[in-house]
């Protein structure tokens, strides 16, 4: 008898860790993000700007980045910026986007680089910064044409259980717990 009830408890374990279901990961693909821009500073929310939250999909996310300046499309775990006209951003001290995990069900941002095909004059590391839930990108005082291309890769860290996932596991654990008790009374 003993010994049933320690294989139900030790299945009702596995099941918890098995059945557990965790946060999404990167990639963005079906996730829910924030894209505002700001200007002068990050205090500032700049109005000419496709501003909002979107479901990351297939096709463009955000038509226009700003002023009409560039589009995004964001996929599994690339952001790509397409400039189709030519000027300059002004300076401040910001002037660009912040991509927000809205839901935090994304999982945490590890990394951000920026790939090979970025050709956009004076952009590099410094430009980009990130969080766990956030990516930034600062445009202040770069000049820009129709040939212009930002590319970045995004990597998250491991999955993470949902906190109801680690109700689920911490009582398969009590569960195992309590039969290996009574097995060792019996």
């Amino acid at each position: 008898m003993n010994c049933m009830k320690s294989l139900v408890a030790a299945g009702f374990a596995a099941a918890a860790l098995v059945a557990a279901p965790v946060a999404q990961a990167a990639p963005f693909l079906g996730e829910t993000v924030n894209y505002q821009y700001y200007y002068p500073n990050l205090g500032s929310p700049y109005p000419n700007a496709d501003n909002g939250n979107y479901v990351v999909g297939a096709g463009v996310e955000i038509g226009n980045m700003v002023d009409g300046v560039a589009s995004m499309d964001i996929s599994d775990t690339n952001i790509l910026i397409d400039f189709r006209s030519s000027s300059w951003f002004n300076t401040g001290s910001f002037n660009g986007w912040v991509l927000t995990d809205v839901l935090s069900s994304i999982d945490a941002f590890t990394s951000v680089t920026i790939d090979a095909i970025t050709n956009l004059a004076g952009f590099g590391a410094s430009n980009v910064s990130f969080d766990a839930d956030h990516i930034r990108v600062n445009f202040a005082g770069l000049d820009f044409n129709t040939d212009s291309v930002v590319s970045l890769t995004v990597n998250g860290g491991q999955k993470v259980p949902e906190p109801g996932a680690l109700v689920l596991m911490g009582l398969g654990l009590l569960a195992a717990a309590g039969a290996a008790r009574m097995r060792k009374r019996g």
